[in-house]
């Protein structure tokens, strides 16, 4: 109990930069008041700026109750760039008043009491403008309600633009939408395809397009972009930019909300669709031919894309990758979207588990790169090295990313609510593994995925098939 008082101001120092101040203070006996004021005298006297920002994060978690711990960590952080503390605390400063007030009693209670905090004092324009926001959104939930009682067939669907006249109409005096562009998706939540004029500006500019989901949970969606976004600028440090697109995506109440969309993009399936019909899912040289009427020259940017999401969405453990959740833009940058499942919860049809592969690498992907009937390839060997050097990348901030989602432990989301959700990606990063063995079982990974790249195919072939989406 009376350690504390006898450390030195070396051991102060080791404390902060050796991360084992989380794993003291959890050995701490906090019933204990004699030893709770020497672990006060501990952490005042840590100076924050020595203290890893892994471990100022990790000292917010649930774990660590105690008001002069969080304060060390708060100090530490408020120091940090707008941009770096935007990435890693997501969690609090984008997410708090849709994730937490969906999520445990007790935070609802405490965010509902910040956000009334906030109105009181944030003066008559911001409420005004607020509150149209809300209408509009109001507004989109009910027109989303109305088309899945009037369309309950997906074939029914109306056409973009509809039988109107005019090509703009307004929603609660807000929002200019573009009614020519507009229509109703063909998937089972019947989300609606919007694009509504740019605000006023100088120069001339797109629409803003965004795809409006009313029935689907998408704070773990959230989540995955963030962390895709916080992977981003792990490999961007290391001067490896594999050209990931983390979308907008946000959750504005229960169920609903709003995703960013990625222009002149289409999804694989489409595409497959359209070199063949559901056979297409078996043509290997569907996508490598779309790809070239496109006047597509660079097959890096590609392969640079596919490694990265090969890589983000097996240490993520996200499923249910099909081929209308994958797309790739004109300048063939693969993507993923849609990420209902994640850390290892895969998706079943009739008791039978869907994902056979650990990342999608199919040989259409594989014939992009010139790797045919396993024959070498000066692009499949970048893309090799280009995964292990991403995975390693990954692997030496693996306390950061499995701190970053232990913060989110309360939330409510499914597939994140204890800390035994966290071994998948523990697992996955190979923690307990030396470099050059973590290195191997990467590489065998995608061993594995070229082997068993037929059983995607066939699962994209039934997915086409049934019509599922």
């Amino acid at each position: 109990p009376h350690l504390v008082s006898l450390l030195a101001q070396d051991c102060l120092i080791f404390f902060c930069n050796a991360s084992i101040l989380p794993h003291y203070l959890r050995n701490v006996d906090w019933m204990n008041c004699r030893v709770v004021e020497d672990v006060h005298l501990l952490v005042e006297t840590l100076d924050p700026e020595e203290l890893d920002v892994t471990v100022a994060l990790e000292l917010l978690s649930m774990e660590f109750a105690d008001v002069t711990v969080r304060r060390l960590a708060v100090k530490r952080l408020e120091n940090l760039l707008t941009q770096t503390c935007y990435l890693y605390l997501y969690h609090s400063l984008t997410l708090s008043p849709n994730i937490t007030l969906a999520g445990c009693p007790y935070f609802r209670q405490r965010m509902a009491l910040i956000l009334e905090a906030y109105l009181l004092g944030c003066g008559q324009a911001m409420i005004d403008s607020f509150t149209k926001q809300v209408q509009a959104v109001v507004s989109l939930q009910e027109v989303a309600i109305m088309i899945k009682k009037l369309y309950p067939d997906s074939k029914d669907l109306p056409t973009a633009g509809g039988t109107h006249k005019k090509n703009k109409v307004k929603v609660c005096a807000v929002i200019c939408f573009l009614l020519d562009t507009c229509k109703v998706m063909a998937s089972k939540k019947k989300p609606l395809w919007l694009e509504f004029c740019p605000m006023p500006s100088p120069t001339p500019s797109l629409p803003v397009g965004i795809i409006f989901k009313q029935g689907d949970d998408l704070r773990q969606d959230m989540l995955v972009l963030q962390t895709l976004a916080v992977m981003d600028s792990i490999w961007q440090e290391k001067s490896l930019d594999l050209n990931l697109i983390p979308y907008g995506c946000i959750s504005t109440g229960h169920n609903i909300g709003m995703i960013e969309i990625v222009r002149n993009a289409v999804t694989i399936a489409s595409i497959q669709r359209n070199h063949g019909g559901t056979t297409g899912a078996f043509r290997n040289d569907a996508l490598f031919e779309w790809l070239k009427s496109k006047s597509l020259q660079d097959v890096e940017r590609f392969v640079k894309s596919c490694a990265g999401y090969c890589v983000a969405t097996y240490v993520l453990g996200i499923g249910d990758r099909h081929n209308d959740n994958i797309m790739i833009t004109d300048q063939g940058n693969l993507f993923h979207i849609d990420f209902g499942h994640i850390l290892g919860n895969t998706k079943h049809f009739l008791c039978v588990n869907r994902e056979r592969v650990p990342f999608v690498l199919t040989p259409d992907f594989l014939y992009v790169m010139g790797r045919v009937k396993g024959g070498n390839s000066l692009y499949f060997q970048q893309f090799m090295d280009t995964c292990t050097q991403a995975y390693l990348s990954l692997r030496s901030h693996s306390r950061l990313l499995v701190t970053l989602f232990s913060l989110m432990l309360l939330t409510g989301i499914p597939e994140l609510s204890a800390a035994e959700d966290m071994r998948y990606l523990r697992k996955a990063l190979q923690e307990k593994q030396s470099e050059a063995d973590a290195k191997e079982h990467f590489l065998k990974q995608i061993s594995v995925c070229e082997n068993q790249g037929w059983k995607v195919q066939a699962n994209w072939w039934i997915h086409m098939v049934a019509g599922i989406k």
